[in-house]
């Protein structure tokens, strides 16, 4: 997905099934769950600033802003990715919601001041690197984020790895997606590795929560 020759017709179907898939197989809903209680150290009268990292096609920043639509929220939302072929699908998609902004960042090098979000999210990236720089942007998450940020990533299983590649094969011929979501299974993480990772970037307060279909959360709070 990430390399700079891929077939853009391809990326752009890729991100459409991962699209579906983050939505039936809970990847928004398990940040919208724990995003709520995050937002409850915010003051009502106070606008939610939000920090997106590796946004992709914007699924998150789309349904965030509707839920603080839903609970009468003000809320603004920066989305990040490298990728110049990703951002264009993404700033597509945002058009019609003023509250959240594109921007072309990478991860191990974000050009931003510390403490200039309320809550930060990273959602299935930190796989894709090393763990060195997996910790890194745990380091850059806990910097950025004034009451807490939260990681949705991927609770590696064998039967979660097939479970993924029975899915992908019965519902797609994009060989992006084939190979992306069966590996990406592959490269997630354990409870324990997750932890340790948290510990090594010296978060001090936080909490592992798995949840449905394979998902394994990292929440923190300042």
């Amino acid at each position: 997905m990430d390399r700079p020759d891929a077939d853009v017709q391809m990326l752009r179907d890729d991100l459409k099934n991962l699209r579906v898939i983050n939505k039936l197989f809970g990847g928004l809903s398990a940040v919208r769950k724990n995003i709520l209680p995050l937002m409850k150290y915010i003051n009502d009268g106070q606008e939610i600033r939000i920090l997106d990292l590796a946004t992709g096609s914007a699924d998150h920043p789309i349904q965030l802003v509707e839920l603080a639509q839903k609970l009468n929220r003000r809320v603004h939302i920066t989305g990040v990715d490298r990728n110049p072929m990703i951002l264009e699908v993404s700033r597509e998609r945002t058009r019609g919601y003023p509250n959240i902004v594109v921007e072309q960042q990478d991860l191990l090098n974000l050009n931003i001041p510390a403490r200039s979000y309320d809550i930060v999210l990273c959602s299935l990236a930190i796989h894709h690197f090393s763990r060195a720089d997996a910790v890194r942007i745990l380091k850059q998450m806990d910097r950025l984020s004034r009451v807490g940020f939260i990681v949705n990533d991927l609770h590696r299983t064998w039967v979660a790895a097939w479970m993924a590649r029975l899915y992908t094969h019965l519902t797609t011929r994009n060989p992006m997606t084939l190979f992306d979501t069966y590996v990406s299974v592959l490269r997630g993480f354990t409870p324990a590795e997750l932890s340790e990772m948290a510990v090594e970037a010296g978060i001090k307060k936080f909490t592992i929560r798995k949840e449905p279909f394979f998902r394994l959360l990292l929440i923190a709070e300042h």
